[in-house]
């Protein structure tokens, strides 16, 4: 199979679409649950359209047809202080025959194209059940960083004696500052290492909560707060984007109160809610370099993309 590779092109949208779309259909495949319909269709176009339109990338062809494309955002400062290239899921994809060597040539070329402009981080979600492909990217020196996973909504039905979860008000909200705080600086810490901004925990967590569609549980004994946990709309790829989809975007327990089961009962009220406000599908993304949230969130939830990460040497462009 001869593969000619060529900078990314807005003219063949349809025909990326297409191929992305039968992409999609083989993670369905191995997750049924996952939408499917003209809404999933409509979200996954305008997706690609706009990365098409304000990305770059390459494409491959094979006897002047599209058989795949690796198409990336720019970022400022992606995992560090050098520019990077962020791939989302529908960034990329190629023909199911061959599909390892379309990518290898794929990577070979974009790569080269970004480093000689000066991008130097790179970040691919990659469709979690395709495993060959996922193999590729370790090959080439890729490492996995992050997960978006989904849920059915279902009750976890879960209870625990003295412990009582509620929906919170904005005047509650003063009661998880802390816990907020703790949260936010969590991450700086081994085995995550990851740089965090200071910030006012609670005008944080305020300006969250104000937002359309914003809802928060905290979990009591007595009357201390002992974790939290927050969903919204917007996650961090386009299935999180449809409407029967609602995401956690952040959970947080006190250390001392974790073996009790507060999170799996938070988890439970937010299945709950969403059971009873028409929201058929539940997601969650997390660090896999995170260990008790790669514990937690793979317990309820399947993975439908990982992320991976390669960061080249800045002395290469020296």
């Amino acid at each position: 199979m001869k593969i000619e590779i060529l900078a990314a092109d807005k003219t063949f949208c349809k025909e990326a679409v297409d191929l992305f779309w039968q992409t999609y259909l083989e993670e369905v495949y191995s997750m049924p649950f996952l939408p499917k319909d003209e809404e999933m269709k409509h979200l996954i176009d305008d997706s690609i359209n706009q990365l098409l339109e304000n990305g770059s990338g390459v494409m491959a062809f094979s006897d002047q047809k599209l058989v795949g494309y690796m198409l990336g955002w720019s970022v400022n400062q992606l995992f560090g202080p050098v520019m990077g290239v962020f791939s989302p899921m529908i960034g990329h994809t190629a023909k199911k025959e061959h599909r390892r060597m379309i990518y290898t040539k794929m990577l070979e070329y974009s790569m080269k194209t970004w480093v000689d402009q000066g991008y130097l981080s790179f970040a691919v979600s990659v469709l979690a059940h395709d495993k060959g492909l996922i193999d590729e990217f370790f090959v080439n020196g890729y490492g996995m960083r992050c997960i978006d996973a989904i849920r059915k909504s279902e009750r976890i039905h879960v209870t625990i004696n003295g412990v009582t979860i509620k929906k919170a008000s904005q005047v509650d909200l003063a009661d998880i500052a802390l816990i907020h705080g703790k949260h936010h600086e969590y991450y700086k810490y081994s085995p995550i290492f990851m740089p965090r901004l200071a910030e006012n925990a609670l005008a944080d967590i305020t300006h969250w909560w104000s937002q359309p569609e914003h809802h928060l549980w905290i979990s009591y004994q007595g009357d201390q707060a002992m974790g939290y946990i927050r969903i919204q709309p917007e996650g961090e790829t386009v299935v999180s984007l449809h409407s029967k989809v609602m995401n956690v975007t952040g959970a947080y327990v006190e250390q001392n109160a974790r073996s009790m089961g507060v999170a799996s009962l938070l988890l439970d009220e937010v299945q709950r809610w969403l059971m009873e406000h028409g929201y058929h599908l539940c997601g969650v993304d997390y660090e896999s370099i995170n260990p008790a949230a790669y514990r937690f969130w793979n317990r309820y939830f399947t993975p439908y993309t990982v992320s991976v990460t390669r960061r080249i040497d800045e002395r290469i462009i020296q």
